[in-house]
Formats: C-alpha cells, structure tokens, sequence
C-alpha cells in the first residue's frame, strides 16, 4: 500500500510523473490495452468485506490518454462483488477506521461526523465502529434548521453546520465541496467543530493543471445564476443530480489553511492487491 503526500503543485507533479510511480503507470496501460472497451475482473483484496474477491470493472467514464487508449475510471468503475463499493469508498472506510482506531480515547465519546447518510460508507462505518458516535448527514433542502430530522435523516448545511464548537474528532467529505456555494465557509465550518488534534477528511475533484479554482455557479438572493454551462454529479437524492458550483485548482489548499485548517495535504494512494487503482487523491487537515 503507497500513501504519497504532497502540499504544492510542483510536488504532486514530480510524484505522479517521476519513477515512484511509473511501475503503476506500466501496469494501469497493460490492464487498459487488454480489457479495451469491455467489462472485466481483477483479483484483489476487499477491506470493507475483509476477504479475497474479484473486483469487477468497466470503461463508463474512461478517459482517453494521450495514445489514444481508453483508460478505465478506476476510481469509480473498479467495484467489489459483495459489498458494491468503489475503491474510492473502500479507501475512505480503511483510512477512517485506521484514524479512529489509533486515536480511540477512554475518557470520552468520539465522534466521527460524514457528510453523507445514504451510502454504504456511512453504513459501515456505523455498524464496525459501536463503540464511537457515527453521525450522518444529508442536505434535505434550504429551509431547515441543521439536526432536523426527516425520515430518519438528518440534515446538515455544510455551510451552516449545527453541532458546537469543537465538538468533532473526524469531520469526513466525499465529493461534496464542489457542489457548495461557498466552499471557504464550509471549509471554516470543519475547522470550527473538529477538536483540537481533529482529522478532516475530504474527496472532491481537482484538477492538477489549474492553479485557481473556477467557479461555475454561485447563488444569488437564493437563485443559481450560471457562469459557466452547467454540470450535474450523481446525488441518491435527486434523479437530476447535484450542480457543481466550483472546479477546484491548488488555490484550495490554501484556502483550506485560510479557514483554520492546519497543514493541508494532497495525497496520492494506490495498491493493486487492493484495486485502488489510477491516480487517486483525497486530502487531509487538521484542527491545531
């Protein structure tokens, strides 16, 4: 298993395109050049199941190389059979729990808050982890109070959170920032309910060539005004899906450290016994 953090531009680059990480380059085009355009599988090991599977995978959402290879989305198309995550799900339980479990006090409750409720992450991360307080989370709408409760549901504004002040040792985000009107609220948000010493979690795409983030839409007096043409990710809440309002670039990282997030990082991951294939990055920070 590699974990590779970098905190600039210039260090993500050298990493993904220096020798480290060339053997996984080599082996990522064999995989791409034999299963071209069909479905396959490849034998690995499922951490969410704890057991050996053959991790199924398709080319929906490939990208095409600069050879002209379609190359598979590893990140979301690289399933296991038993448990239906993705690698990128499977990751963020194995990271979370390694955190949880080191950090695991005896004098108090911990309390590990996700941005998401209808997922299989929230679902194993409660189930494993009894003894912790997993508290999940959607956004149900603009007109309720934060902790409202719907249908077993609870609702949170990642822009208005309602737990109190220092009250969180993990905050978790999963491809939800780019979908929130004001990311730097919602980044200094985390910073103010993580303890000190508290981990924050984040997955949202970045795009590595870009410097500055880029908004696409934004919201005025309540109504979205477009910028750029608009662009729709899935959401198990709504069969349109969620508008993203921001592509980031690197000025994240420093806008993350602008909220009072200590010492961002960009980290690259990859095992192939693990299917955690492709270039696959999540970020993390900490409450000094």
């Amino acid at each position: 298993m590699e974990v590779h953090a970098t905190r600039t531009r210039d260090e993500f680059m050298a990493l993904v395109h220096g020798p480290v990480l060339l053997p996984r380059w080599s082996l990522e085009r064999h995989l791409a050049e034999r299963f071209q355009g069909g479905r396959f599988e490849i034998p690995g090991f499922c951490t969410a199941c704890v057991r050996a599977v053959d991790f199924r995978g398709d080319f929906d959402w490939a990208w095409e190389a600069p050879d002209g290879i379609r190359v598979p989305n590893w990140r979301e198309r690289l399933i296991c059979p038993v448990c239906r995550m993705n690698g990128r799900q499977r990751w963020i339980i194995e990271l979370v729990s390694a955190i949880a479990e080191a950090a695991r006090p005896s004098d108090q409750r911990y309390a590990i808050y996700l941005m998401e409720m209808i997922s299989p992450v929230y679902d194993w991360l409660a189930a494993r982890h009894a003894w912790a307080d997993v508290i999940g989370s959607e956004l149900l709408g603009t007109d309720l109070v934060g902790g409202t409760v719907r249908r077993g549901i609870r609702h949170e504004n990642a822009e208005h959170l309602s737990f109190a002040d220092a009250s969180l040792d993990v905050v978790v985000s999963c491809d939800v920032f780019e979908h929130v009107n004001d990311p730097d609220r919602a980044f200094a948000e985390v910073a103010r309910v993580l303890r000190p010493g508290g981990r924050a979690i984040f997955t949202f795409p970045m795009d590595a060539d870009m410097e500055r983030n880029q908004r696409r839409a934004e919201l005025v007096d309540g109504a979205v005004r477009h910028l750029l043409p608009p662009v729709h990710h899935g959401n198990p809440l709504s069969a349109e899906g969620a508008l993203v309002f921001t592509d980031f670039g690197w000025q994240v990282v420093d806008d993350m450290r602008a909220a009072g997030l200590h010492d961002p990082t960009v980290n690259v991951y990859w095992s192939y016994a693990r299917g955690y294939l492709g270039i696959q990055c999540y970020f993390a920070a900490s409450r000094a």
